[in-house]
């Protein structure tokens, strides 16, 4: 019973969270430039 509660938290509360996450910024910054001289940082 325990372990089926925490899993609908998990899925309720932290997975919504991670996608807004993405949607909002991107932490590995991925975006495209195409002015740049090199994407090695």
């Amino acid at each position: 019973m325990r372990r089926a509660l925490l899993t609908i938290a998990y899925v309720l509360l932290v997975v919504p969270a991670g996608l807004v996450a993405r949607v909002i910024r991107d932490p590995m910054r991925r975006h495209w430039s195409p002015g740049r001289q090199s994407y090695w940082s």
